[in-house]
């Protein structure tokens, strides 16, 4: 149990330090004066690898703790909210219900991204998850930091 916790713990910091570099990325194209849809199409790609790296986080814990994915068409789903929920005896909640919440946005952009083309996302729609991608990519580093010290702990006390 602690050597795998390690290995996955590695793992994770290194999903949390890729999360920061989107996050300047996308300070850096906002600063930059960029065509309209070259601006758009950037946000986009940098909204949508910021959701696959919670996801790939999310991941490693469900498959490493909870042992089990969830199945189906929108395991997607089922999976965010399966690491909002602690489970008795196994693992507190990885994130909080807020945060669940907010992530769950992000999905529902991601899933938009890869199924229209990038001239077809409208700006306006989707800024206010461009603005709040640093208080997400904040919020989420700093309960999986918490995560990760009460799995520490439980680790530890085995």
């Amino acid at each position: 149990m602690r050597q795998r916790f390690i290995v996955m713990r590695d793992e994770i910091e290194d999903e949390l330090q890729g999360i920061s570099l989107l996050v300047q990325s996308l300070q850096k194209a906002a600063a930059q004066e960029l065509d309209a849809e070259i601006k758009i199409r950037a946000s986009a790609s940098i909204l949508s690898d910021f959701y696959m790296a919670a996801e790939r986080i999310f991941k490693l814990i469900v498959k490493e703790i909870d042992l089990e994915l969830p199945e189906g068409e929108d395991w997607h789903k089922k999976m965010l909210r399966q690491v909002a929920v602690g489970l008795p005896q196994i693992r507190p909640p990885v994130i909080e219900k807020e945060l669940f919440l907010h992530l769950e946005e992000y999905l529902k952009f991601r899933h938009l991204v890869r199924n229209i083309y990038g001239f077809q996302l409208n700006y306006a729609l989707f800024e206010h998850l461009v603005q709040g991608l640093p208080a997400a990519a904040g919020a989420l580093k700093e309960q999986i930091s918490l995560f990760l010290a009460k799995m520490q702990e439980i680790a530890d006390s085995m």
